[in-house]
């Protein structure tokens, strides 16, 4: 991962700017699971879209790469990033399944990637 992407990211999670959720890389309330704070991190916007009943939100990046997955980064993305699907799989458990707050996820980031 580059080390300017890592350092934004790492900055952006420990902000306090952002909310956090699980299961969605942002939910209609605003709220961010930490995959969804990276893409903002670096720019991406948000394009919401309605889908059976729901609200969803998919990622554009500056350069208009589409992140088409509404709870994980698609191959495409993860790739530009530099994670691998392990990666992003563990970082996903942190945020989701053990409720690691974004503190503690910056700092896994910071030692691992």
């Amino acid at each position: 991962m580059d080390k300017d992407v890592k350092q934004q990211w790492i900055t952006a999670l420990r902000s306090g700017e952002y909310r956090q959720c699980i299961g969605e890389l942002k939910n209609p309330g605003g709220q961010h699971c930490c995959l969804g704070v990276l893409l903002q991190s670096q720019g991406w916007k948000t394009t919401p879209y309605h889908k059976d009943n729901a609200d969803y939100t998919y990622y554009m990046s500056p350069q208009g790469d589409i992140n088409n997955e509404e709870c994980e980064l698609s191959e495409n993305t993860r790739s530009e990033f530099g994670l691998t699907r392990p990666q992003e799989v563990h970082l996903m458990s942190l945020n989701d399944d053990k409720g690691w707050s974004f503190k503690l996820i910056s700092k896994w980031i910071e030692d691992h990637l």
